[in-house]
């Protein structure tokens, strides 16, 4: 696989776990709960680790199609840097293709396009 094709995984497998947490952010809207545990969006795709963030910060990071919410130490520094370190999680931005695949599907998701 080359470089190009597994940032590009990279980014999908990232996007995945944004989705998730999309849905969790629905289902604890309607039940009210302010401070819900979100999957790490890490590459790995094994990995299930919860993260307990507020829906604001969740939300705050969010805005930004390249940042993705990670447990420290779950980063790929080929396709990521850390962009905020907290207590318990950081923030990572891609970068490169792995950055231009995550803003392509933020894009298609806002629109409504079918996931590929």
């Amino acid at each position: 696989m080359d470089e190009t094709a597994r940032e590009v995984r990279v980014a999908r497998n990232e996007v995945l776990f944004r989705e998730v947490n999309e849905r969790v952010k629905e289902l604890n809207a309607r039940l009210h709960i302010d401070t819900p545990e979100w999957v790490c969006e890490c590459a790995d795709v094994e990995c299930v680790q919860q993260i307990p963030l507020s829906l604001a910060d969740y939300e705050r990071i969010r805005r930004i199609p390249t940042h993705f919410l990670v447990l420290p130490g779950h980063m790929y520094a080929e396709v990521e840097r850390v962009v905020e370190e907290h207590e318990g999680y950081v923030v990572v931005e891609k970068h490169g293709n792995a950055g231009a695949e995550a803003i392509r599907l933020d894009r298609e998701e806002a629109a409504g396009a079918p996931r590929r």
